[in-house]
């Protein structure tokens, strides 16, 4: 094991599994995200049966947070890659435009958005699952 190097995979799976213990101490889910998508889906297409199914699904998952988070690190040091991103955009709720948003909200309301305790904890698991998702590499077949 000495002198072995990290594969971009692992170094992947590192980041979201910090990411996703981050998520844990704070009580971070993604839920409320993927609950206003499906919501907003809803609006267009109207109260589909499957539509509402597959919300429900979805809004499930992200409900494990930093749980999901970290299953998804598994899955890129395993290299399954494409699995591994979905469930962290859904623990997480959040990708690279949520987290400029937040940013921005901080930028102009610091003290609404600062009040709550866990929102640099967030804001820093965010960046490291946009990181970890950006660094994951599909493995080619052997």
């Amino acid at each position: 094991m000495r002198g072995r190097r990290l594969r971009g995979n692992d170094r992947a799976a590192i980041l979201a599994v910090i990411a996703g213990v981050l998520f844990l101490l704070v009580g971070w889910t993604g839920a409320r995200s993927v609950g206003h998508f499906f919501e907003l889906l809803v609006e267009f297409f109207g109260p589909r049966p499957l539509l509402l199914a597959v919300a429900f699904v979805f809004v499930s998952i992200a409900s494990l947070g930093g749980i999901a988070v970290f299953i998804g690190g598994w899955l890129f040091h395993r290299d399954r890659v494409r699995p591994g991103k979905i469930l962290i955009l859904l623990g997480t709720g959040a990708g690279l435009v949520s987290f400029i948003l937040y940013s921005i909200l901080l930028i102009l309301r610091p003290g609404r958005v600062l009040a709550q305790e866990g929102v640099i904890p967030v804001m820093v698991g965010i960046l490291l699952t946009v990181a970890a998702r950006a660094k994951a590499r599909p493995v080619a077949p052997r």
